[in-house]
């Protein structure tokens, strides 16, 4: 079995700003659409598929340009996003356009400001090898 890493991604805001993505996780969800009837066979319930959505987080570090402007991209229109498996020519991908609902500022003594975003994916998103 063939394993693969994670280690690269990259937002582009509507703005053109692209941040230096750091780790990143996304979570694809479909609704369960219940149809039971009554006196349902054996007593279990019953369920079909429903609308699908897709939603994560991702940490960047940001520089002080783009800082200024960061809450400009909370709920703002959605951006374009490339998150990759792994580094190459013809790397597993996930992409699609994302609407920021969260960002989360962490800043220390030993590391550079670290920001994390929270989203909601628009529409569907593209898993492919680019």
């Amino acid at each position: 079995m063939a394993v693969i890493s994670g280690v690269g991604g990259s937002v582009t805001f509507a703005s053109g700003y692209v941040t230096a993505v750091r780790s990143w996780n996304i979570t694809i969800t479909a609704d369960s659409l219940e149809t039971t009837s009554m006196n349902p066979t054996n007593g279990f319930r019953t369920h079909i598929g429903g609308l699908k959505s897709w939603s994560g987080s991702y940490s960047a570090y940001v520089d002080g340009a783009a800082f200024a402007d960061i809450d400009d991209q909370l709920g703002g229109n959605p951006s374009s996003a490339t998150f990759k498996l792994v580094s190459g020519s013809d790397d597993p991908n996930i992409s699609g356009s994302i609407l920021i609902t969260d960002i989360a500022v962490t800043a220390t003594t030993d590391s550079a400001v670290e920001v994390e975003f929270t989203f909601t994916g628009s529409a569907n998103p593209t898993i492919a090898n680019t």
